[in-house]
């Protein structure tokens, strides 16, 4: 399954985190890679656990959980420094634990490959219940995860606890594990038990729907158990956790993984009327989802009161069978006490389930995005629960989008009383989900409103709208009264088809823009869907522009960073340079300073008191040694002969040099890698800079280029910002209804291009969305512009700013000449300009902009 780009950034994120927190600190560490908008920026640490790592990470509901965690499990190894660690993954129920010991260990699931791939086969995975399967062998010799639930170690007495009981079936395990005073005895006095054993080689701790851990005691717990790391996992995390990084629902929605906009039906507070608009949906959807490639069977989830409540699923049950007509095979009751689901496999052709009866059984975990619409008739509405049951009917089949738009979409049916309240329990969902407010606008706000209900509405205005535009019945509803000045307008009673005629003929009605926003601010307050400028992307305008290609004399191709590197001729040992700083201090008490990223690293050789089980005589040669790192360093430019006698050559210096023994550099193996890995991307670098200056500084082959038919064509419907601009400035000309995050001069900078009469239309553009913004080669990496304008003549013009202290930098002066040779190649097509608070002109930002744009 092939990573979603949040899932990659989110795990390069982490990765970054976990190599730095080893070497500068957990706070420090937090502070340089935090990409969460909104969140704590100052670490929390674990109490009495201070030096342990212990981040979350915020996905929204149906932003693949599972997926970053089987991930993340390697990117924790090089922190633990143990080629197989012990992982403990915590879940929140045993419904959920059972989920996934079912698909951790399937050979045939993407996510027990993933496991197999990065730890060579070598995988145990065992519910917490059969722990006494292990051996000693396995401790070192394999990854070993323990799914378990936070409440099969969440107990204040532990005696008859299994997990804290000396068992002589796990005894061979602690022949080389003396006592410890951190051990918890039983109730005989003994150790030898399988929480001791845990604390002991201080597992990976990954804990699923974290929130729901938050207490005191779940702090003791984890305090007993000493993992070497922490990183959970929710849609909603605690106050006290330290939020790493924040992804949001819009990305989800970009990546197709979530089914939006949230398409709210007409319901009156009529149970009857609400299950047949649910049925009625349902059944339209299947028969959309019949010209798809892939099967597709739409599924309703009811949400039924309690059972000593009159809407119950005895009720629900009776009504899709006798008033609805639906076959009783086709409907499924979910409930504490009915378990109609297990072991049906909801994805089959075969199985005729269609309607799913539930009052909070489908919580976290339950998987089937076949489900498209929810239907609620709780009216005492646990906010708990129909987020989670809602949440099942946002994830996207197959995450990928529909061809037909009807099946993009989730549909949710709600027994309310008025518009307002049904709003409001979607937007209160919504949050518990991890959507943020404008992500919640962004689903619902745009949405027809479906209701019956009827608003008066009082505004005052300082001139009479005009209302002869509008049907003859909303004329006769709309109440005008002068008083003095000024005008009260009064709509008596207007619906929701009163609403959209008025908003779409607002300019009719108000000739000044300041009565307009009144009007608009007016219905908002009122939680209507009121109709709003389309921005260009949502009229159909193409926004396309000239990107900088290359021909190498087979014709022209975009310029990409890997187009720079000389292919031929180039290889590790001709460079030299085999040094690694890695030295030795005080090697009678077995202590390494190794410098990594330009820190220093002072590290203690024996992890902790594993030393028996992970240290010792290695029995490694130095052929096993470059095997080993051979196989965790991969590159396609450096061939494996190559980077064999390089990496034999580095390791000769440091046995010849410093006096380090073949022992020593096995142990230290993992430092090994990162000094490699950083030594090589410096080699590497150096030979891009070279080659990239020769070939957009040189006019012979490959020839550069920039034509107007080879160009980058922004989204329609796609903007992956992953933090938005929510300041008081209004653009009207911006390409998408919502705009990237922006610092104060860039704010300015945006609001000098969206003023200046030349311009059509323009964009914040994004960083690190290669599919999705425009973007040129830099030798290192990607140069994103901040901002990308079409201009009414037909031709662009690219502004990236830089403030005072990044202006004159060598990354800066790359970008700038990058820019001019994009906009001279152009032609006239295209231009460029590196804005600065204040030039060397004396012009400052605006002046900058304008003269640019004119």
């Amino acid at each position: 399954m092939q990573l979603k780009k949040y899932q990659t950034r989110t795990l390069k994120i982490l990765g970054n985190f976990l190599t730095d927190a080893k070497i500068i600190g957990n706070e420090r560490a937090f502070e340089k890679y935090q990409d969460a908008q909104g969140y704590n920026p100052n670490y929390q640490p674990f109490r009495n656990l201070e030096d342990v790592p212990y981040i979350c990470l915020r996905l929204p509901t149906g932003g693949g959980k599972t997926l970053i965690g089987t991930n993340a499990i390697s990117l924790a190894t090089d922190y633990i420094e143990q080629d197989f660690p012990f992982v403990l993954w915590l879940v929140p129920s045993n419904e959920i634990r059972q989920q996934n010991l079912k698909v951790l260990s399937n050979p045939n699931n993407f996510y027990s490959q993933i496991l197999y791939r990065n730890f060579k086969g070598r995988v145990n995975i065992f519910d917490v219940a059969d722990f006494r399967r292990l051996r000693p062998q396995d401790l070192t010799q394999a990854l070993n995860i323990c799914v378990a639930t936070f409440q099969s170690f969440k107990v204040e007495d532990r005696e008859g606890r299994k997990v804290y009981q000396a068992d002589e079936e796990i005894g061979a395990c602690f022949s080389k594990i003396p006592y410890q005073n951190y051990f918890v005895l039983d109730e005989k006095g003994r150790y030898e038990s399988f929480a001791n054993l845990i604390s002991y080689v201080r597992p990976l701790m990954i804990v699923d729907e974290a929130h729901n851990y938050s207490t005191d005691l779940s702090f003791d717990v984890t305090k007993i158990l000493r993992p070497s790391a922490v990183i959970e996992l929710t849609a909603t995390p605690a106050t006290n956790s330290n939020v790493l990084v924040k992804v949001t629902a819009e990305e989800l929605h970009h990546e197709e993984m979530i089914k939006l906009p949230m398409i709210l039906g007409e319901v009156s507070d009529s149970p009857e009327k609400t299950l047949d608009f649910a049925v009625q949906k349902r059944a339209e959807l299947e028969k959309i989802s019949l010209s798809e490639s892939e099967y597709i069977r739409p599924i309703t989830l009811y949400q039924a009161e309690n059972i000593n409540r009159e809407f119950n699923v005895d009720f629900v049950k009776k009504y899709l069978i006798e008033g609805a007509k639906i076959p009783e095979n086709e409907i499924a009751i979910a409930t504490g006490n009915v378990h109609d689901l297990d072991g049906i496999d909801l994805f089959s052709r075969e199985c005729p389930i269609r309607h799913i009866i539930t009052v909070q059984a489908l919580k976290e975990g339950w998987d089937c995005p076949f489900a498209s619409v929810f239907c609620s008739l709780s009216n005492t509405h646990s906010a708990r629960d129909a987020e989670q049951l809602l949440g099942r009917v946002l994830r996207m089949p197959y995450a990928k989008r529909r061809n037909s738009p009807a099946l993009n979409q989730a549909y949710a049916f709600f027994r309310v009383s008025s518009w307002t309240e049904a709003v409001g329990k979607i937007k209160d969902d919504l949050f518990g989900m991890g959507f943020d407010d404008r992500e919640v606008t962004f689903a619902i706000g745009h949405q027809p409103k479906l209701f019956d209900d009827k608003f008066t509405v009082k505004i005052t205005t300082s001139e009479p709208p005009k209302i002869d535009s509008l049907n003859m019945i909303l004329q006769s509803q709309i109440i005008v009264e002068k008083i003095e000045d000024n005008y009260n307008v009064t709509f008596e009673n207007v619906s929701a088809e009163d609403v959209r005629e008025l908003t779409d003929n607002k300019n009719k009605i108000f000739r000044k823009s300041d009565d307009r926003e009144k009007f608009l601010q007016a219905f908002a307050q009122k939680n209507i869907a009121t109709h709003r400028e389309k921005s260009p992307s949502e009229r159909g305008v193409r926004f396309s522009i000239p990107q900088l290609c290359l021909d190498f004399g087979d014709g022209l191709e975009v310029a990409k960073r890997e187009d720079f590197f000389p292919e031929e001729g180039w290889s590790l040992t001709d460079t030299q340079d085999y040094s690694l700083p890695l030295s030795k201090v005080e090697s009678d008490i077995k202590f390494y300073e190794i410098g990594l990223h330009g820190n220093k690293l002072t590290e203690k050789l024996l992890l902790d008191d594993a030393q028996n089980l992970f240290t010792g005589k290695t029995n490694w040669t130095q052929s096993e040694l470059i095997g080993w790192l051979a196989d965790k360093i991969t590159d396609r430019f450096i061939t494996s002969e190559d980077f064999a006698e390089f990496t034999r050559r580095a390791l000769n210096q440091l046995i010849n040099e410093k006096n380090f023994s073949l022992d020593e550099l096995v142990r230290m193996r993992f430092s090994i890698r990162k000094l490699l890995e950083e030594k090589i991307e410096i080699l590497k670098d150096k030979a891009y800079k070279q080659n990239w200056q020769i070939i957009l500084l040189g006019s012979e082959s490959p020839k550069v280029c920039v034509e107007k038919n080879i160009a980058f064509t922004f989204s329609q419907s796609i903007y992956p910002a992953k933090k938005f601009y929510q300041g008081s400035v209004r653009f009207s000309k911006h390409f998408y209804s919502i705009v990237g995050d922006m610092n104060p001069e860039e704010i300015l900078c945006a609001q000098c291009i969206d003023a200046n009469p030349n311009v059509e239309t323009w964009i914040r553009n994004i960083e690190r969305e290669p599919e999705y913004s425009f973007w040129l080669p830099t030798h290192k990496d990607k140069f994103y512009p901040d901002f990308i304008v079409k201009l009414k003549n037909g031709t662009f013009a690219v502004i990236e700013y830089k403030g005072e202290i990044y202006k004159t930098t060598d990354d800066s002066k790359e970008k700038n000449l990058l820019g001019n040779i994009w906009a001279k190649k152009s032609s006239g097509l295209c231009k460029f300009l590196m804005a600065v608070k204040l030039d060397s002109n004396g012009r400052n930002l605006s002046t900058q902009v304008s003269e640019f744009l004119s």
